[in-house]
């Protein structure tokens, strides 16, 4: 009994503790999940009716008034679609119970990986040091369909390698395909994974494994071919490695570590635990290739050192990398023990005193978590204050808005308001951050011709944006006796032009310089 009920036990506390990292509330004035759930409202109102509409959606950006006929592939809509059905039915906070789900089941998937390569003792040392870079992408993203895809194909793919499934069940892999890329740009992994595996036996190449190449092989072109079953056709499949090229604003997923170590942009506790990690998972490699090296796995090798450098290239891949390493460190840490021969001490003496160095660190390095507020379900609060007061006040556009608020503002406001820029990059030319959005933030002339240029009415801005041109833009509209505050909470600032529409508005909402300037 004691050995069944220690596992559990285990098991049940290092979920408890993932499940404490990623519940967070919703704000959607900062992040990109407004936009999901005006992309699946109108791909469900428009799929079957309005055919035109719906391409729109998926071809061009016609959320903006300022380049609405940007060629853009919306490569996520089908996450769209599910958003908004689960928060037309259950509200955000069911939204939010969905992400935990699905996030806790891709967990205990890498999690059973990793126990099956190593122990209970070693999976759960391992995960317990891991969560908070796995807990990395808290936001309902899109992204998550991704994670949950990579478990299945690498579940499937290591449990048929040790003969522990038939081939039979290979054929969920490129059916999966077929969703998958109608939800997330990370498809293309599933094509890497079964490449990695395929490569390992093709290494391999002995008698018994003949079959298995060419059931590897065939499957590896039938998933292929599933991610052609998406409206953009071969243009979608290409999309994953064309997408940065036209990329004219730099977000702070996207950059390395050392940049953004570097420019002192944010502050991280997840940098030192991955600075920590990516280097003993390397030393790990090297002492199982020293030491044991008929264990040394290749298919482990490439994906931890290429999910490695790209979480080391992109903060965005924080997430992916601690799953992967979750069962890769776990592996070459039992082949390790079990090659010097310390493990029955290991699991008597050394276990209990490392699990207390790892939940001590992670307490000390992640403090902000752990007393961050804004803990629970659906919404944060008051985070529609602001899109209620728009909309109260019947506050007109055009509206000028920074990159950061632009889906909270199609979520509350299209079609009736159009955005001047949103949280995509690749749905905007280069020029028009580089030429148009920054300048204008920075030099007054340029703010005065693009005003005049387009009319604006309205300023609807994030003043958490903590760019130089966003924090100087914020400064000269204060002091700009055009303009008048009207609104200001934890989220966001409105400021309206002086005129006769907004007169009233003005009048009875003004903010004083002095309370905005501290």
């Amino acid at each position: 009994m004691k050995a069944k009920i220690i596992p559990a036990a285990l098991f049940a506390l290092i979920i408890v503790c993932y499940g404490f990292f990623i519940t967070n509330k919703i704000d959607l004035t900062t992040t990109d999940l407004g936009r999901h759930l005006k992309n699946g409202e109108i791909a469900v109102n428009s799929i079957f009716s309005d055919q035109k509409i719906f391409n729109q959606l998926l071809e061009n950006n016609f959320y903006s008034y300022t380049e609405t006929d940007h060629p853009f592939i919306n490569h996520h809509f089908g996450s769209g679609i599910i958003f908004f059905l689960i928060e037309k039915f259950s509200g955000f906070q069911g939204l939010s119970l969905f992400f935990i789900i699905i996030s806790l089941i891709t967990f205990a998937l890498f999690f059973e990986l990793a126990r099956k390569n190593s122990n209970i003792t070693i999976a759960s040392l391992t995960a317990l040091a891991l969560i908070p870079l796995i807990a990395e992408r808290k936001e309902i993203r899109p992204e998550i369909f991704s994670y949950f895809f990579i478990a299945i194909f690498f579940w499937i793919l290591w449990h048929y390698r040790q003969g522990l499934i038939s081939r039979r069940q290979l054929i969920i892999l490129p059916a999966i395909g077929i969703i998958w890329a109608n939800l997330h740009i990370y498809f293309m992994f599933g094509l890497f994974l079964i490449g990695i595996f395929l490569t390992e036996e093709i290494l391999n190449k002995t008698l018994k494994n003949r079959e298995k190449i060419k059931n590897l092989f065939l499957v590896f072109i039938l998933t292929a071919f599933s991610f052609l079953a998406q409206p953009n056709g071969i243009k979608g499949v290409l999309y994953p490695f064309n997408i940065f090229k036209e990329y004219g604003y730099k977000i702070v997923e996207n950059q390395s570590i050392w940049f953004l170590e570097k420019g002192g942009i944010i502050s991280n506790p997840n940098f030192l635990l991955f600075e920590i990690v990516f280097p003993f998972l390397i030393l790990s490699f090297i002492l199982l290739f020293f030491i044991n090296r008929k264990e040394f796995s290749l298919s482990f090798f490439i994906l931890g050192i290429t999910f490695g450098i790209m979480a080391f290239l992109a903060l965005r891949n924080f997430t992916l990398f601690g799953l992967i390493a979750l069962v890769v460190l776990s592996y070459n840490l039992k082949k390790i023990s079990e090659r010097i021969n310390f493990y029955p001490e290991l699991n008597k003496k050394i276990a209990p005193f490392s699990f207390l160095i790892i939940v001590s660190f992670g307490i000390i390095n992640n403090q902000q978590v752990i007393k961050n507020e804004n803990k629970g379900l659906g919404l944060s609060f008051n985070n529609n204050a602001s899109a209620e007061f728009f909309k109260k006040q019947n506050i007109k556009g055009p509206i000028f808005n920074n990159y950061d608020v632009g889906s909270y503002l199609i979520y509350n406001f299209f079609p009736q308001e159009k955005v001047f820029t949103d949280n995509r990059p690749e749905a905007y030319s280069i020029s028009f951050f580089q030429e148009t959005y920054i300048p204008m933030q920075e030099d007054e002339k340029i703010w005065k011709e693009q005003d005049e240029k387009y009319g604006f009415n309205s300023i609807f801005f994030s003043h958490r944006d903590y760019t130089p041109w966003g924090q100087k833009f914020l400064i000269d509209r204060i002091n700009d006796e055009k303009w008048a505050p009207v609104f200001v909470d934890q989220y966001a600032i409105i400021f309206l032009k002086r005129n006769e529409l907004n007169k009233d508005t003005i009048k009875k909402y003004e903010i004083k310089k002095n309370a905005l300037i501290k």
